[in-house]
């Protein structure tokens, strides 16, 4: 599988260079795109991209933390960008003030449409909001609603735009009742895998495997099938990958 959404950088994790290790000899773990939450944790994210050829980067600045958008477009100017596949992560978050965090958004957007690059949102009880200004602002080179707060009405709004889904751990709890309902109900080819080290995720190997096996059960896919959709999707939007 591909992970679409990770934060593998010195901040989040104690031992950054032993996750890594551990990444790098996951036999199902192709690629994983890691996607930075500042200027610095981007810069990370690109080295990083550079040096482990498993790993992309996606970079931004997250909507609860501090930067510019102008630090987010030098640094891309100043980087080797061939393997950096997204702006993000982006969008709003209703636990700070939506104000600024929605003047960062429209920002982001012109980033990525400017790159050619596709969004990546993060959307924490805002998906209305989100959707708003994606509407009116709409970024040209896809979008995705990372870890998507489940709600078939913005189902519907986001696969209507063509825009992306992605899911991950809490699709396999027990109460899990609004997640198993978007999944049976979102186009197959609209819908992506992530876990989101370390905020929603413990143990990569097992939890990768859980997400993937939860979304085959729910939708009677082949291993192999499924898989070839998955990994397809995260191709088609994050189109520097190989």
């Amino acid at each position: 599988m591909v992970d679409t959404h990770a934060h593998i950088n010195p901040r989040e994790l104690t031992d950054v260079d032993a996750k890594i290790k551990e990444i790098n000899e996951l036999e199902y773990l192709k690629y994983v795109i890691n996607v930075g939450l500042d200027y610095e944790t981007s810069k990370y994210s690109i080295e990083l991209s550079n040096r482990e050829e498993k790993f992309y980067s996606v970079i931004g600045i997250h909507p609860l933390y501090e930067g510019t958008l102008e630090s987010i477009s030098e640094l891309y100017d100043q980087s080797d960008s061939s393997k950096i596949v997204g702006i993000g992560e982006t969008g709003l978050d209703n636990s700070s003030d939506l104000e600024l965090q929605e003047s960062k958004f429209h920002e982001s957007i012109d980033l990525a449409n400017n790159t050619h690059l596709p969004l990546v949102i993060h959307s924490n009880n805002t998906n209305y909001e989100c959707i708003r200004i994606i509407k009116s602002h709409k970024p040209k080179h896809g979008f995705v609603f990372h870890c998507f707060q489940p709600n078939l009405e913005v189902l519907d709004y986001i696969m209507e735009m063509g825009g992306f889904i992605s899911v991950g751990t809490p699709i396999t709890r027990v109460n899990a009742k609004k997640s198993l309902e978007v999944i049976k109900n979102v186009d197959i080819n609209q819908l992506l895998i992530e876990l989101d080290y370390p905020f929603m995720s413990e143990d990569t190997m097992k939890d990768g495997k859980n997400v993937f096996n939860r979304i085959r059960e729910l939708r009677g896919f082949e291993f192999k099938e499924l898989e070839y959709i998955l990994d397809n999707n995260a191709k088609r939007l994050f189109r520097r990958m190989k």
